[in-house]
């Protein structure tokens, strides 16, 4: 019997180890180029950390750029992100307009702040995935239909307004070495 449970309970502990998503794998610069458009974002790894109940969750933070003729559009990449985020503070006051957090064993879900667009006042919304398709190829996908119904849900009254998005909604990009950037974007 003692060995059936030990086997068991190593069945279990293997299966949920793999069942959780390697953030190392998504941290780095990823583009994303079509003809003069430039879509890049930086992650990095870090904690949601919970201080009413004194827990932590491991997450990706990460910013974005988009330029278009060579002329930057949008640029909210930070040199430096913190390694903890209380969710009590808004995450851009802290330079953090992405947020990637264990969906599934494949991708994770996608918090965005959208700095033009500013949805749901300005909250961000729960409306992505990103999913790696090989070590160096990211699909990145918004969808607001999604946003909407995390944005509305159990707020009474609340009317959501369709704004889309500033940035590429449904796109595969390229991880790219830092150095390797100039100040454009392009590689």
């Amino acid at each position: 019997m003692k060995r059936i449970f030990l086997l068991l309970s190593l069945v279990v502990f293997v299966f949920s180890a793999s069942a959780q998503v390697n953030f190392d794998s998504y941290v780095g610069t990823w583009i994303y180029q079509n003809n003069d458009t430039v879509f890049k974002i930086k992650l990095q790894k870090g904690m949601v950390v919970f201080a009413n109940d004194n827990t932590e969750s491991p997450a990706i933070f990460g910013g974005y750029s988009l330029s278009v003729k060579g002329i930057i559009k949008e640029n909210y990449i930070a040199p430096q992100l913190p390694l903890r985020w209380d969710p009590d503070v808004p995450a851009p006051s802290l330079h953090i307009f992405i947020i990637g957090d264990d969906y599934d064993a494949t991708r994770l879900k996608v918090k965005f702040f959208d700095q033009r667009m500013k949805h749901v006042e300005g909250e961000g919304l729960w409306a992505g995935r990103m999913k790696l398709i090989a070590p160096n190829k990211l699909h990145w996908t918004l969808n607001e239909d999604e946003g909407r119904w995390w944005a509305v849900e159990g707020r009474s009254g609340y009317q959501y307004e369709e704004k889309g998005f500033s940035v590429p909604a449904d796109v595969i990009m390229t991880k790219v070495d830092d150095q390797m950037i100039d100040a454009s974007g392009r590689e």
